[in-house]
């Protein structure tokens, strides 16, 4: 782009914890500009108010809020900060009304919400950019560069593992989520870095999938407790794996945990034919400077025109594990084929 935008108009729709962090998160980027504030609660918009209350602003609220902000003039992102069952729609209508979008980890959960967002934006020429700051971290940043330079040889085995007892802030809706379906719900922030590192998409594809469940020993108590009724149906398992291989033969080992009382981790380990390289992170203030990091690289890319670093077919693999696991799962842990979104 020759004349690159002097800023972009930012709405904000989904705020609350996750939201209202964005929404400041965004403030220091230079060449964002807030435009819009919308939730399903008046109060939650009110709370948001107060860090931009200095700004003109559209304000709505309530359940089809979200339609007039998709199509109001003079917003050019959708910043889509709520539950995971809201993300497509909303960004569809986004995408619809000419906006480009970003969206909160997952973006999608089921095959045809990942097919809707890809049809969507490449019908609509907009951007649909996954908020998955894991990307963005400095430590794997500073290892991405290592493996490219070849620091450990040839890269043949990753793996990532995500732990996060969400204790207090287990809601209704996630913890639905996980009475309803068995498998890897969460499992992007592994595999997002893991794919950049082996150059998913780009060099290689993912080719096979296999998800293996304990059983659901901790999950019905939970809910429980936070829901006050009993759950005989819950189905996730207190720990999935998921192993996947590529079509160069590499393999990924993933595991997800946010039942079992342990400390949050994230670990990632990248295996190669002349060493290794581990990655952990225990919940240290990082996470605030990689969402910086991955927000200052969002809004410049589409101020200049520039490529997002994750593409909407990067979104859709990644989010991919999540349906495919229930797959796998529900055929007593069979293997199954993994789509080529690239195509």
């Amino acid at each position: 782009m020759t004349n690159p935008k002097d800023s972009i108009r930012i709405a904000f729709i989904g705020l609350g914890e996750r939201g209202r962090k964005a929404l400041q998160l965004m403030l220091p980027v230079e060449g964002a500009a807030v435009a819009a504030l919308c939730d399903l609660s008046q109060a939650n918009v009110e709370d948001a108010w107060q860090f931009v209350a200095d700004r003109d602003l559209l304000l709505c609220d309530g359940r089809d809020a979200y339609k007039q902000v998709c199509h109001a003039e003079g917003i050019d992102l959708v910043y889509i900060c709520s539950d995971w069952a809201s993300h497509t729609p909303i960004a569809v209508e986004a995408m619809r009304g000419g906006k480009d979008v970003a969206i909160e980890v997952p973006a999608a959960t089921t095959k045809s919400e990942i097919l809707k967002l890809l049809t969507t934006a490449h019908e609509t020429h907009r951007q649909c950019f996954m908020l998955e700051n894991a990307c963005f971290e400095q430590q794997f940043l500073d290892a991405l560069t290592a493996i490219r330079r070849g620091d450990i040889g040839e890269l043949v085995h990753a793996e990532g593992s995500y732990y996060h007892h969400l204790d207090d802030r287990w809601n209704p809706w996630r913890l639905d989520i996980n009475r309803q379906r068995r498998g890897d719900l969460y499992p992007t922030h592994e595999l997002g870095p893991i794919c950049m590192a082996m150059d998913i998409g780009r060099s290689d594809r993912l080719q096979t999938l296999v998800s293996m469940d304990s059983a659901p020993v901790t999950g019905p108590h939970i809910y429980k407790e936070h829901m006050h009724r009993a759950a005989p149906d819950f189905l996730n398992g207190d720990h999935t794996t998921t192993l996947l291989r590529t079509e160069r033969g590499r393999t990924i080992l993933l595991k997800h945990d946010v039942m079992t009382h342990q400390p949050y981790e994230r670990q990632l380990t990248f295996l190669g034919t002349k060493g290794r390289i581990t990655l952990n992170d225990t919940g240290r203030p990082s996470h605030e400077e990689m969402t910086l990091a991955m927000n200052r690289h969002l809004i410049e890319s589409l101020r200049t025109g520039t490529p997002l670093s994750i593409s909407v077919a990067d979104m859709a693999t990644w989010c991919a594990v999540i349906p495919l696991s229930y797959e796998s799962i529900e055929r007593h842990f069979a293997p199954v084929a993994f789509p080529d979104f690239y195509v």
